[in-house]
């Protein structure tokens, strides 16, 4: 019953938002009807031939419904990051790029989304962790349903692609809170280039090189971090009472992408990375006033072996868009005090295969398409490997009513063979679009979304869940406005999650094992706001805010009460200047009220309020010659990355050099 009421008001809130245009619709004539139609396959057209050329138009999106669309008659929130964005804000890789947009937090293990082991750091949008599905090329990379973006070097990255909102209609399970599309770089015919870098700081080093020709991208980098002796908020009043450290580290990669043909790209990517972290733990002295040695002591080190494949092919005239990807992850830990490797030891790999087919109708448009995907996991420490598949049927039709007002309604179809339980199933997706005029836009977007457990979550932990974990669905209600006027830009959207059978952590009293349990629903009900303007030429300046209460029901009170699940508060300031040979970029972002947690070793609290200064500088020293200076956490503030106490790093700086030959 609860799931066909909320199928009833999905289809009220739709019909609502066709009702409101309904008069009109009524005063339109034919001819009005068919002249939209010209000028909606010309925008189209327009956009696919600027996207064939080796780019999308600064404004078009691609991912929000698997074909091209401006931002602005696009029905979802959604933010476009450049790779002139990424340049100026001197963004030390993907994660961090993300991290610092409107509706974005994260979970992370130290600065830029810094993993130790399967202790993943990954993105949050709107709260609901690991609800966040990242692709690449379209090609879904999630493994455990992190959503991992180490192994992409930010120089490869021609755009990335942020849709806020259930989308697992078009890209199945993960997409809980939205879609994250990262877009590479494409090669120009005629062109090529190399260039090499350096960085320095205070607990960060680089070399890079990178080289573009008119068929192939090669990007080779290595990266070093310094040792951290503090990398937690610890102390008698804080989170963590180990005092932890993290050592020396260094991350290889590699990445190559190939225009095969002028249809058909390849895109490779490889890192090897290595870690150590150790701590010793204390306890509360006598009387409570202070902390005292426990004697406890903890020594690890981390490697990480990724290799990320994937053929995209892009039909020029045919309509067809088609995907063959791969992705593969050993994590390797040891404990040098116990003297032998981690229980959590795992190798991860998993192949998607989507293949869809566009059709243009006049003014309207279908999509098509089925899914394949395979996700495995082997733990040699439990003896025990899993494998889960799924096929999916997908459609998405999308009916332009009137010159102002188009409806798109999706259905997908999935059928999953589990480990534990085999499922089947369905998630509808409906979609509004009013234009009050060519630069006011009002939509409506509602869908339902689907996770899985984890593939190891769903036989591992049989004694603690015989019934095994149910799948976390549910249902995300959104109204927003986008207006456009000259080069002011406004977006704001209010939105409802309503999600069941949340998937968290529990801890066993006798054996202190942590295990994941059904936790159960989650809601949040919330408001984006974001402006952008641009004074001229050297200036422009992003605004933004977000108020929202993300809760999750406590399964282990009497009441099953709604507890805060994470930040309720958050604030952005973006300044861009730009002149001649100087490039500037100043970032704030505010993350406040974040949620109450409570430590096995720490004080029960409040995660502290995050606010992040970074300031970027640019340099063209000459046609070939640039030297970017960036400052970052300009307060030296203590900054939480997660609830379990982990900083991003003090006050720190980078240097870059970098020659074009």
């Amino acid at each position: 019953m609860k799931g066909k009421k909320h199928l009833t008001w999905a289809v009220l809130a739709a019909v609502a938002g066709m009702s409101f245009a309904g008069e009109a619709y009524a005063t339109e004539n034919a001819a009005a009807g068919k002249a939209a139609a010209k000028t909606t396959q010309v925008q189209e057209q327009g956009a696919e031939t600027a996207e064939s050329g080796g780019h999308d138009l600064p404004d078009t999106l691609v991912t929000a419904q698997r074909r091209r669309k401006s931002d602005l008659d696009t029905p979802a929130t959604t933010t476009i990051i450049t790779a002139k964005d990424i340049e100026k804000a001197g963004y030390r890789n993907v994660f961090e790029a993300i991290d610092q947009q409107i509706g974005s937090t994260s979970t992370s293990y130290g600065e830029a989304g810094q993993d130790f082991g399967l202790a993943a750091g990954r993105i949050t949008l709107r709260g609901y962790d690991r609800g966040t599905l990242v692709m690449v090329n379209g090609v879904p990379m999630n493994l455990k349903n992190y959503p991992s973006t180490e192994n992409i070097p930010a120089a490869m990255v021609e755009r990335i692609e942020i849709v806020k909102g259930a989308a697992s209609t078009l890209y199945g399970a993960n997409a809980m809170g939205g879609v994250v599309n990262i877009i590479l770089k494409k090669p120009k015919a005629d062109e090529s280039e190399f260039q090499v870098s350096q960085t320095v700081g205070n607990y960060f080093k680089k070399s890079e090189a990178f080289y573009a020709g008119d068929r192939i991208f090669v990007d080779v980098s290595r990266e070093w971090s310094k040792n951290i002796p503090h990398s937690n908020g610890f102390g008698l009043h804080k989170i963590s009472w180990v005092d932890w450290w993290v050592g020396k580290g260094k991350k290889d990669r590699i990445a190559v992408m190939a225009q095969i043909t002028d249809e058909l790209s390849l895109n490779y990517n490889y890192m090897d990375a290595e870690i150590t972290r150790g701590g010793t733990r204390y306890k509360k002295g006598a009387g409570g006033t202070s902390l005292v040695l426990e004697g406890t002591r903890y020594s690890y080190r981390h490697n990480d072996y990724r290799h990320n494949a994937s053929l995209v092919y892009q039909g020029k005239d045919n309509g067809v868009h088609a995907v063959l990807g791969y992705a593969y992850r050993k994590v390797w830990g040891y404990d040098f005090i116990a003297d032998k490797a981690s229980a959590s030891n795992a190798t991860l790999d998993g192949e998607i295969f989507d293949v869809q087919k566009n059709w243009k109708i006049d003014a309207d448009s279908l999509v098509v398409g089925y899914s394949y995907k395979r996700e495995a996991i082997d733990t040699p420490a439990k003896k025990r490997s899993a494998v889960r598949t799924g096929n999916s049927l997908y459609a998405s039709y999308s009916k332009q009513f009137t010159p102002r007002f188009n409806f798109t309604l999706g259905l997908r179809g999935e059928w999953i063979n589990d480990p534990v339980k085999d499922q089947q199933v369905f998630t509808p997706q409906f979609q509004t679009d009013y234009k009050f005029d060519r630069n006011t836009a009002w939509y409506i977007n509602i869908g339902k979304a689907f996770q899985m457990p984890t593939v190891d979550d769903s036989f591992s932990y049989t004694h603690y869940n015989p019934l095994g974990l149910k799948p976390e669905s549910g249902w995300t209600y959104e109204t927003g406005i986008k207006i456009r006027r000259g080069n002011d830009m406004w977006k704001a959207a209010i939105y409802h999650m309503d999600m069941k059978n949340k998937i968290g952590w529990a801890r066993d009293p006798v054996t202190l094992e942590n295990y994941p349990i059904n936790k159960g629903n989650f809601r949040n009900t919330g408001i984006e706001i974001e402006y952008t303007k641009r004074f001229n030429d050297m200036w422009k300046l992003t605004l933004g805010g977000s108020v929202s209460n993300p809760e999750v029901q406590d399964p282990s009170t009497v009441k099953k009460e709604w507890v805060q699940d994470a930040a309720r508060l958050e604030g952005l300031v973006r300044l861009d200047y730009q002149m001649k040979k100087w490039q500037g970029n100043l970032n704030l972002k505010y993350l406040g009220d974040r949620e109450y947690t409570a430590q096995r070793y720490g004080a029960a609290q409040d995660v502290p309020s995050k606010l992040q200064l970074n300031m970027n500088i640019i340099y063209t020293a000459g046609k070939n010659d640039t030297v970017t200076l960036g400052v970052y956490n300009l307060l030296d503030r203590e900054n939480y990355s997660n609830r379990y106490g982990n900083l991003d790093l003090p006050l720190n700086f980078r240097l870059t050099y970098a020659h074009t030959f």
